[in-house]
């Protein structure tokens, strides 16, 4: 009888040690990482919507101010053109050739701070032209980089599907992997039995 039990005792020692020895799979809790990636999605959108309001409203701000720079435009056109017409008027009516030729100075002067604020108001055309184009340029990138967000955000979730669907299985398969180890130390302990009772 004494053999049994000690076949029985080690079978259950050997159970022991293959039980201690086996890694234990940290719990995963996929819902906490769904939660978080929907936190981080809703938060990307509240930030999407906020930067469409901004980008609103600055387009509002630049189309008004561009519509009073055209109106500006177009009443400095005709004062120009007036101050021409007073210049040749004033210049035909002055009697006096000295006279005439310090309003003729005076006008061509006149003409020479025109034509450099003309300058300068070309220049700052080209750069609200440039400042245009940067801005649709970074209103194009902005919207890949949001598509690409919310790609990544979908490949997330699936991926913490996929971890969620490998997870029980593999708790399955250490479950069942157990069982065959105490199924085989049971098989291995009868057989060592019955080895021990055919050897009497």
């Amino acid at each position: 009888m004494k053999p049994i039990i000690t076949a029985f005792l080690i079978g259950i020692l050997v159970c022991l040690a293959i039980r201690g020895c086996s890694e234990k799979t940290k719990p995963i809790n996929v819902k906490e990482i769904k939660t978080e990636i929907k936190t981080s999605g809703n938060l990307m959108e509240t930030l999407d919507q906020k930067f469409q309001k901004e980008k609103q409203f600055l387009n509002k701000k630049a189309d008004s101010l561009k519509h009073e720079n055209n109106k500006l435009s177009e009443q400095l056109q005709a004062t120009r053109l007036l101050l021409q017409k007073q210049q040749k008027l004033v210049v035909s009516n002055i009697p006096c050739d000295t006279l005439r030729k310090d309003v003729v100075v005076l006008n061509q002067l006149s003409s020479t701070e025109d034509s450099l604020c003309e300058q300068s108001i070309h220049s700052l055309n080209q750069a609200i032209a440039i400042k245009e184009s940067e801005n649709v340029l970074c209103n194009e990138n902005y919207k890949e980089l949001y598509d690409l967000q919310k790609e990544n955000q979908k490949r997330q979730l699936k991926l913490a599907d996929d971890l969620n669907t490998a997870y029980k299985q593999s708790r399955r398969r250490h479950f069942e992997n157990k069982m065959l180890t105490c199924g085989l130390l049971i098989m291995s302990g009868i057989t060592t039995t019955l080895f021990i009772k055919s050897t009497k």
